[in-house]
């Protein structure tokens, strides 16, 4: 499983804003492998809704931004032993559980791609949370332990140990 962050924007919202709509148009519109992906299948999609309108999804993560970053990308993208069936459960999974780890109720999107030879997803992390615990926003930031996590996560939630067993069970 490979977690990178490709970056974080921070500085003028304005210019963010430019920024963050300009990748939300990239990661939906690159070039496609029209064979393996649908138009529909590059839609924006989120923890709770499976089709989320650009303009929403830029304006949730620029409500969302914290003095220090306006948001985060990263992309997740399973090994070839780490099948997955289902790209938006899994990202919701992963997601989920970087949530849990940064005690934050995160802002994120995310857009996959089959259009490589290793399928993978963009995720836009908002800069700000909302920490429950202490009942207000938070900066947003990820560490390599962050990035560790993603990568554990990832792999929990394929199917990599259905894939382990199939192949011991084809080599025996």
């Amino acid at each position: 499983m490979i977690a990178k962050g490709s970056g974080y924007v921070r500085g003028n919202r304005d210019v963010s804003r430019t920024r963050l709509v300009s990748h939300f148009k990239y990661i939906e519109h690159r070039s496609r492998e029209r064979s393996l992906e649908s138009r529909d299948d590059r839609r924006i999609f989120s923890k709770d809704e499976d089709i989320v309108n650009r303009r929403d999804a830029a304006n949730d993560v620029m409500e969302h931004t914290s003095t220090s970053v306006n948001f985060h990308k990263v992309v997740l993208s399973p090994g070839e032993d780490e099948p997955i069936t289902d790209w938006r459960t899994w990202t919701r999974q992963v997601m989920h559980d970087l949530e849990e780890a940064q005690g934050k109720e995160l802002h994120w999107y995310a857009v996959h791609h089959s259009n490589t030879e290793h399928p993978h997803v963009h995720v836009i992390i908002a800069g700000a949370g909302y920490n429950q615990e202490k009942g207000r926003e938070e900066p947003v930031k990820l560490y390599t332990k962050d990035y560790e996590l993603l990568r554990a996560s990832g792999r929990e939630h394929s199917d990599y140990d259905f894939h382990r067993l199939i192949e011991e069970q084809f080599h025996e």
